[in-house]
């Protein structure tokens, strides 16, 4: 009777251990480090939130991140938080890709944070997540491309963005802006905005910007009022499958000191005539990455 009762308790197991040996692993196409290679435009947000709920530090960031296509990786960005605007950092680190497009990131220098990463759209695009001892992290990237000029850079966008508004360096409530952007391919911008949760907020911003030949730009602006601003923006790629171009789309933020910092995307609207931004590795981005 016991050997059994053994015998019958060693064949319920293994019905139970069966499916599990089974289980499918999640993923797409194959993945390796070279599926993610170049530049890419990135922005990021942080949060750190204390024990009461409260929000202690926010952080918002857009630049360029740079892949070898091997195992190393540098981030260049300008970063807004409740302290400081327009703060320029470097990180570089090392990153991994595995087969299913799922890999990690590791900064090392210039900070210490690793982070998620997830590639789709064979390889245009990826998605992260991560954190350090201040920050819990979330952002997104998407090919970027090379050799702009100011002159290039033209057009309407919509702009939809969100951010935080601060009495000093303290979080007092939250922000959230749309409105208008206007560049003139020669160094001038205007940018029409309201900012919520007050619409007594919408302002007409004037000023001059530049865009490097990396593809990220930056602005000085003001109001009617005296009061300044600074907006930081980098170029990126969306994929437009009914033209066999990429058209130019931006991570775009804007602050003001001590006042309010928001982060979001701007596009080009319905049927503006704008620059179209090709990027140096289109031929190879048609084609699919590996």
């Amino acid at each position: 009777m016991q050997c059994q009762h053994m015998t019958a308790l060693l064949y319920f197991s293994c019905l139970l251990a069966a499916p599990l040996a089974a289980q499918t692993t999640i993923g797409g196409n194959p993945c390796n480090s070279a599926s993610v290679n170049g530049p890419y435009s990135i922005s990021i947000t942080g949060r750190q939130v204390t024990s009461s709920g409260n929000f202690a530090n926010v952080f918002q960031a857009n630049g360029t991140a740079t892949f070898n296509g091997l195992s190393a990786v540098s981030i260049s960005l300008v970063t807004d938080t409740n302290q400081t605007v327009a703060t320029p950092a470097t990180w570089s680190g090392t990153y991994t890709m595995q087969a299913n497009c799922v890999g990690t990131l590791n900064i090392t220098s210039g900070g210490n944070a690793t982070f998620s990463l997830v590639l789709f759209a064979n390889g245009v695009n990826f998605l992260m997540t991560g954190s350090d001892a201040t920050y819990s992290y979330s952002g997104n990237g998407n090919v970027q491309p090379t050799n702009c000029t100011a002159s290039l850079f033209s057009g309407v966008y919509s702009l939809n963005a969100s951010g935080f508004n601060f009495s000093g360096t303290a979080v007092n409530g939250a922000a959230a802006l749309t409105g208008l952007m206007q560049f003139d391919g020669q160094g001038h911008v205007t940018v029409n905005q309201t900012l919520s949760p007050s619409n007594a907020n919408a302002a007409t911003l004037t000023g001059t910007y530049t865009l490097s030949s990396n593809c990220l730009g930056s602005a000085t602006l003001s109001d009617s009022k005296g009061g300044t601003y600074t907006m930081t923006f980098s170029t990126e790629d969306v994929v437009t499958p009914a033209a066999p171009l990429y058209s130019s789309t931006i991570f775009v933020m804007l602050a003001q000191s001590s006042k309010f910092i928001v982060s979001g995307a701007a596009h080009a609207i319905y049927g503006q005539p704008t620059s179209v931004l090709i990027p140096a590795n289109f031929a190879e981005l048609i084609g699919g990455r590996s």
